[in-house]
């Protein structure tokens, strides 16, 4: 593989953007923690119902 091929994305420094730019939307997740604990919050809230 040549140094700063990025495949799909392309070569150099335009293939890097486009990849990162990919990357950062597919993994994005500013705070993980506060997704688990609403999710803890909603099945807290269905139980009370039973």
């Amino acid at each position: 593989m040549k140094d700063f091929d990025f495949g799909y994305f392309g070569t150099g420094d335009e293939g890097y953007a486009q990849y990162k730019t990919a990357f950062d939307r597919i993994f994005e997740a500013d705070h993980p923690e506060e997704d688990l604990s609403a999710a803890d919050d909603l099945a807290e809230d269905d139980m009370e119902e039973w």
